[in-house]
């Protein structure tokens, strides 16, 4: 599926999967793929579905299996907003808690929040981070297991989860009551071996 592109020509076909842009340019599959890497000079992005839905949860069982996201940070506003993406780059937490936790029960509530923490600074090497202990960053997130729900879709990706109430990035308030606040504590982070 065409998640986004550079050139204005080809934004007609943003949110449709390949074999929907062949038929609109009445070509071939593989003829239209090269045709939109030519007219968009290789800028065009895609969600590429190769995953099954068991698989994934099955996976996500296994303890030693953190939660990773490979989109990159993003916003609804601003100059990225027309940027497309996967949906997880925006609801792959709230999917974790809300179908994963609450409504499947394929693992604790303590264990989904391992597993986007501890296990996965731990992992890359950020020993200052992922548990509330004296002397750690304070990122933390308040949330409601029982309300958090993801609403990004594979054709509306940049999408807010519901339930999450307050954040804190270093130690300052970057949401709260659910609103956005002005401060911009974070940084970037690097791996330490």
């Amino acid at each position: 599926m065409i998640a986004s592109c550079a050139n204005p020509a080809v934004q007609r076909y943003v949110g449709m999967r390949l074999d929907e842009v062949a038929r609109a340019m009445r070509k071939p599959v593989g003829e239209a793929l090269l045709d939109l890497v030519e007219f968009d000079h290789a800028n065009t992005t895609q969600v590429i579905f190769v995953k099954d839905e068991r698989d994934v949860r099955a996976l996500m069982r296994a303890p030693w299996v953190a939660l990773g996201v490979d989109s990159g940070a993003q916003a609804i506003d601003g100059p990225f907003a027309n940027f497309g993406t996967h949906p997880r780059a925006f609801g792959a937490a709230a999917r974790l808690i809300g179908p994963y936790v609450r409504d499947l029960k394929l693992f604790s509530l303590e264990e989904a929040v391992r597993k986007m923490t501890s296990l996965p600074a731990n992992r890359v090497g950020l020993t200052d981070r992922g548990v509330l202990r004296p002397g750690m960053f304070a990122d933390l997130v308040v949330f409601d297991p029982a309300t958090v729900t993801d609403r990004a879709t594979y054709t509306q990706p940049l999408a807010y989860a519901d339930g999450i109430e307050y954040v804190t990035v270093n130690g300052k308030l970057v949401v709260d009551a659910g609103r956005f606040t002005p401060e911009r504590p974070g940084r970037v982070l690097r791996h330490r071996p």
